[in-house]
């Protein structure tokens, strides 16, 4: 099945100017990335391995009306929730509460979310 393997590079924004490290905007680590055809799309975050679960993934499904994308924070899981982005403009977040201990999404802030998701590791 034809598939399609990217790097994806960390983005470090204007914090990497600022870092005892000086990165740019985008820089290294180049993280691997795998899309196939499944049913729609799967895209595999952080492996070029499309079996791999030990990695996230979202699965975006056409829908009549928009898309559906479903939101895997741990590999070969249930849904943590989805994201529908329908052809008028309009777009909404749905969580979900799946068995085994995944977290549902959890509504958060801007600051909060970027906060976490830009910090360094063994920092904070």
């Amino acid at each position: 099945m034809p598939e399609i393997k990217l790097y994806a590079p960390t983005y470090y924004g204007d914090a990497g100017t600022r870092s005892a490290q000086p990165r740019e905007e985008f820089d290294e680590p180049r993280v691997p990335v795998v899309v196939r055809d499944a049913e729609g799309v799967r895209i595999v975050l952080g492996s070029h391995d499309y079996w791999n679960v030990d990695f996230p993934d979202v699965q975006i499904e056409r829908r009549a009306r928009g898309w559906l994308i479903f939101l895997h924070p741990i590999g070969g899981s249930d849904p943590s929730g989805y994201v529908f982005m329908l052809d008028d403009g309009r777009s909404m977040l749905v969580p979900d509460s799946p068995p085994g201990g995944i977290p549902p999404i959890r509504l958060g802030t801007w600051d909060e979310a970027v906060t976490q998701v830009n910090e360094r590791p063994g920092v904070g």
